[in-house]
């Protein structure tokens, strides 16, 4: 179980395989149209940012439960991330051919907001390697601090917003907007806990 959890073609895999299901559910059937292609951006979208969670949590949660598993994964953090990226950005073609089969205006304020945050999906994509963490020195982790927490809120924006509207499922966005807020929780205890011993 270990091997597999550090194997790093394990989250790529899980993104290109679970992607071709949901497309295989919904576009052969009814062909590509609007309807199938706003319930394929449903289903990429939920299923990135899981991956989003993922990477965002797993540090912490292996800092606070000390767990071998966490550990393991820990050990696969970066490419979760790239997974992540690859889901979102697969999401990003879906979601663009949507617009373009249904007419539909996105709206400035989406196009703004998730086309920065697409922006920091591509920042982090392209600094995750060693070379750039060298390259970096401290502001590597200061960029992909500020990057994955603006991505953090706009996840979070977007489920509450759905769970507010009494969107359905509502029981998904429910569980969804809990652990994007339980990942948050994880990051600020360990921060928390690590000034205390700096300053004890």
């Amino acid at each position: 179980m270990s091997a597999v959890l550090r194997h790093p073609a394990v989250p790529y895999s899980l993104v290109l395989i679970l992607s071709a299901v949901w497309a295989g559910m919904h576009l052969p059937g009814i062909g590509i149209t609007a309807d199938s292609l706003l319930e394929l951006t449903r289903l990429t979208a939920r299923t990135s940012v899981l991956f989003f969670i993922a990477a965002f949590a797993v540090g912490a949660l292996a800092k606070i439960t000390r767990s071998q598993a966490a550990r393991q994964l820990v050990r696969n953090r970066r490419h979760i991330g790239l997974a992540f990226a690859l889901a979102h950005f697969l999401h990003l073609g879906v979601l663009v051919a949507y617009f373009a089969v249904s007419g539909e205006d996105p709206g400035i304020i989406s196009i703004v907001g998730g086309g920065t945050a697409y922006l920091m999906i591509a920042v982090m994509t392209a600094t995750s390697n060693n070379l750039s963490m060298r390259k970096l020195g401290a502001n590597w982790r200061k960029i992909h601090v500020v990057c994955s927490w603006y991505v953090w809120l706009i996840f979070l924006n977007s489920y509450t917003g759905r769970v507010l509207e009494g969107r359905e499922p509502a029981w998904m966005f429910i569980a969804i907007t809990a652990l994007l807020l339980g990942a948050a929780l994880l990051r600020l205890v360990v921060r928390v806990r690590a000034r205390t011993e700096v300053t004890a």
